[in-house]
Parts: structure tokens; C-alpha cells; sequence
């Protein structure tokens, strides 16, 4: 009798256990919000490296400190949705890579804001982004459709946004190296490129013909006000331009998202 009930109090233990653990995550309803979700955790990979520069060097726009704290939180939640929504193993094998990398990412980013961090920081987004990117990657071709390929492109954007603030304001923070130089006129080129992609899709509404058209401003401002010229940064300018193109994509990933599903 002893026996049954001691049973009985494991099982029900186990239970509440594995509730509790799974009660952060927000189902996720389809393929669509799916990537939406993975391709936002790509551009976070890049989002915290930017807040974390930006705190370094006290550019204090859009509050910083306020940005990695919410940055951190978001990533770890989109990551129990996506755990719970995974349906192959192919994204379920991506998303416990992605965790792996996740764990020790999280620690630097909590811990003192100085330049040797932020180097570390900044080694580790790489391979964050990558395990980011091999989530979207075996959702997408999961999903199987066009349109899921426009919500990887217009995600991406988002992430590209991230990745060229990131880079800019590590260098404007004094840590010169060639291969960010490098990477952010690389970031630069896909930004572009994809936007001629994007702006040419049938799955166009007018509200998102309406959100490509501020982007293209923006990008526009965004090339014509950024100095990389012998050492001279305008690093709150880029802060505040990359925000704008952040935000619009955003929508506009969101806005296809649910086009994809109709």
C-alpha cells in the first residue's frame, strides 16, 4: 500500500513538474508565426551585442540597458515556444544546438559591461546567429511554401539591421578590426538586396507596400548619414536609424506572417 502511494506522489511530482516547465510557452499556431519567431531570435543574437556596445559607450538612445534586459527574456521565451511547437526532428536537433550556444551567450550578456566582454559577446552572436539560422532553416523547409520563404527574407532584415548596428558601434567603441569592417558592408549589400526581393513579391498588400515604402527612406537616410571615414562614427545616428528599420521590418514580418497562413 506504501508502495502504490509513494508511486502515485512520484507521478504526480513528475506531473506538476513537467507542467510547470512548459507553462512559459505561447503555442504557436502555425508555420508562419513559427518562423516568424525563429528569424526574431537571429536578429536578438545581434540585438544584445548593439545594446551591449551601446551601454559601453553610454549612448543611452532608446535606453539600452532596458533593450538587453528585454532582449534576454525574449530570446528564452520564443525558445520554449519554439521547443514546444517543434514538430520533426531536424528543428528539434536545430533548437537544442541553438540552446547549447544559448546557455553560455546568456551568462556574458548578464555579466560586467567592458570590451573584453563584448569581444566574447560578440564571438559567441556568431555562432548564436548560425544555430539561429539552422532553426529558420528546417522550419522553412518544413513549411515547404513560397511564402515562408518571404517571411525567412523579411525576418532576416530585421536581423541584418542588428547586425550592421552591432558592428558599427563596436568599431565606435575603439575596437578597430577589418573583419567588422568587413562583415557590415557585407550586412549592407544582403540589406539591400533583399529589399529589391521583397519589394518585388506577389504576397505585397498595400499595408506592406505602405511599410516597404518607409523602409526604403529609411535605408536611404540610414546610407547617406553613416561615417566610416578614418576612424569618424556617428554611432548615436546609426543607433537611432537601425531602430526605425528594425521596427518597420518588424511589421512587415508580421504582416506576412499572416498572409502566409490565409
Amino acid at each position: 500500500m506504501r508502495d502504490r502511494k509513494h508511486r502515485y506522489l512520484i507521478l504526480l511530482l513528475s506531473l506538476l513538474c513537467f507542467y510547470s516547465i512548459g507553462s512559459s510557452a505561447e503555442p504557436i499556431a502555425d508555420y508562419g508565426e513559427a518562423i516568424n519567431q525563429a528569424g526574431r531570435q537571429r536578429m536578438l543574437s545581434q540585438r544584445m551585442v548593439k545594446a551591449f556596445a551601446q551601454i559601453g559607450q553610454q549612448i543611452l538612445y532608446a535606453n539600452p540597458r532596458k533593450q538587453l534586459t528585454a532582449a534576454i527574456k525574449l530570446y528564452q521565451k520564443q525558445l520554449d515556444n519554439l521547443k514546444a511547437f517543434a514538430r520533426s526532428k531536424a528543428s528539434q536537433r536545430a533548437l537544442a544546438r541553438a540552446e547549447k550556444v544559448w546557455t553560455r551567450y546568456r551568462k556574458t550578456a548578464n555579466g560586467e559591461v567592458n570590451l573584453d566582454n563584448a569581444i566574447e559577446l560578440n564571438q559567441i552572436s556568431e555562432e548564436l546567429l548560425q544555430a539561429s539560422q539552422q532553426v529558420v532553416q528546417a522550419l522553412v523547409q518544413e513549411a515547404k511554401t513560397e511564402k515562408a520563404h518571404i517571411v525567412d527574407i523579411s525576418g532576416r532584415q530585421r536581423m541584418l539591421s542588428q547586425r550592421m548596428a552591432k558592428f558599427y558601434l563596436l568599431l565606435s567603441w575603439g575596437l578597430e578590426d577589418q573583419v567588422y569592417h568587413s562583415e557590415f558592408k557585407k550586412a549592407e549589400q544582403e540589406f539591400s538586396q533583399a529589399l529589391l526581393e521583397l519589394n518585388g513579391s506577389s504576397l505585397n498588400t498595400s499595408e506592406i507596400k505602405e511599410v516597404l515604402d518607409k523602409v526604403k527612406k529609411q535605408w536611404r537616410f540610414f546610407q547617406l548619414t553613416k561615417i566610416m571615414d578614418e576612424g569618424q562614427y556617428l554611432p548615436s545616428v546609426v543607433a537611432r536609424t537601425t531602430e526605425t528599420l528594425l521596427k518597420d521590418m518588424n511589421r512587415a514580418t508580421g504582416l506576412y506572417a499572416k498572409v502566409s497562413t490565409q
